[in-house]
């Protein structure tokens, strides 16, 4: 019977409180109109038994107070009906310091997806993946993240188990009035992360409003590795792409940083810094990146400290400088820096016409 379940086609309709619940081949899928058949939804799936795919789908609407929905079951997928994140918003209890821990998807699960829905305000993250529990090959694709009183998708991880194989493709991530609301702030933070892929999506105004810089619009660091960087579009944020962090942090390697484009011209962001940042760093490939720049920081990329060793920087162009900090090692070649009337400028006149 099992066997014939997976070849013919069956269709088993059932309600359950509002939730609308069939089965097609091996995938469950649960179909929902609220936030409490969301939750009610994903604790059904949560005590699945086995880890055979599920599905849930949200029908277009607005999703108030959607917050702390815990996903534990594997190879669950959350999306969209339409598949357009703007018919379908969820949103928490707003973008202020609690004294309880707030997120909309909090991710312990492996291969789980979220696609083609907008996450909105709520005081800590809009999605939280935790390597602390092996949640490997989380994707998140097709998706609006926005305002957020922590970094916006946070990849936690407190010991010796990691998130792998991440990917997060054709996304935005920002904060709508311009500005972050401090500066504990950032796109996407990952600790224990390796093999994620973070390509197509766009990040804006990750900006601090006072006391200190920003985190990153992309940060990969503390026992993180083997990360790609492609084709991603940072705009305002105070500091673009940074793998690892500070002088003893854990050396971050192997990675790729190519074909990226940052610009930052809002002379408003007090806390405007660097481009790109490895701190701490080796065999990592930063190529092909535009980086232009009208704030008063000096340095579009740089290499820190002295386990900063083996990278390549090689075919970027910038409006600022290309440096060495703190005795990091780094192979250059064939970077330009463009200045006003050069003919390199009329890369940047193209770079600077999409936005």
């Amino acid at each position: 019977m099992d066997n014939l379940t997976h070849t013919i086609r069956v269709l088993m309709i059932l309600l359950c409180g509002g939730i609308s619940f069939f089965c097609e081949g091996s995938v469950t899928t649960y179909r929902v109109n609220s936030v409490p058949e969301l939750k009610q939804a994903v604790n059904q799936v949560n005590r699945l038994s086995s880890a055979l795919p599920v599905e849930i789908i949200l029908a277009d609407g607005v999703y108030e107070n959607a917050t702390n929905i815990r996903i534990m079951h594997p190879n669950t997928s959350l999306r969209s009906h339409s598949n357009d994140p703007l018919k379908v918003i969820l949103v928490g209890t707003g973008m202020r310091k609690r004294a309880s821990v707030e997120v909309i998807f909090d991710i312990s699960a492996s291969n789980v997806t979220v696609s083609g829905m907008t996450l909105k305000s709520v005081a800590n993250h809009l999605i939280q993946v935790r390597a602390e529990r092996d949640a490997d090959f989380f994707t998140l694709t097709n998706c609006i993240l926005q305002d957020s009183y922590q970094q916006l998708l946070k990849v936690s991880g407190g010991n010796q188990h990691f998130a792998d194989f991440g990917i997060v493709k054709n996304n935005r991530f920002e904060y709508t009035a311009g500005v972050g609301p401090n500066y504990y702030i950032g796109g996407i933070d990952a600790h224990h992360s390796r093999g994620w892929t973070v390509t197509d999506n766009t990040f804006s105004n990750i900006a601090s409003p006072a006391e200190r810089v920003a985190e990153h619009a992309i940060h990969f660091w503390h026992n993180s590795g083997n990360v790609s960087i492609r084709d991603n579009t940072i705009i305002n944020s105070d500091r673009g792409i940074g793998l690892g962090m500070g002088k003893n942090g854990d050396v971050v390697s192997e990675n790729e940083v190519i074909n990226n484009r940052i610009v930052h011209t809002n002379k408003k962001h007090l806390f405007a810094d660097v481009g790109i940042s490895l701190e701490n760093v080796s065999d990592t490939l930063v190529v092909d990146n535009v980086i232009y720049m009208t704030t008063s920081y000096p340095n579009a990329i740089e290499y820190r400290f002295p386990r900063t060793q083996r990278n390549i920087i090689m075919n970027n162009v910038s409006n600022r400088a290309i440096v060495s900090r703190d005795n990091g090692e780094a192979l250059l070649n064939n970077n330009k820096q463009a200045a006003t009337g050069d003919r390199l400028w009329l890369q940047f006149e193209h770079f600077l016409n999409q936005f």
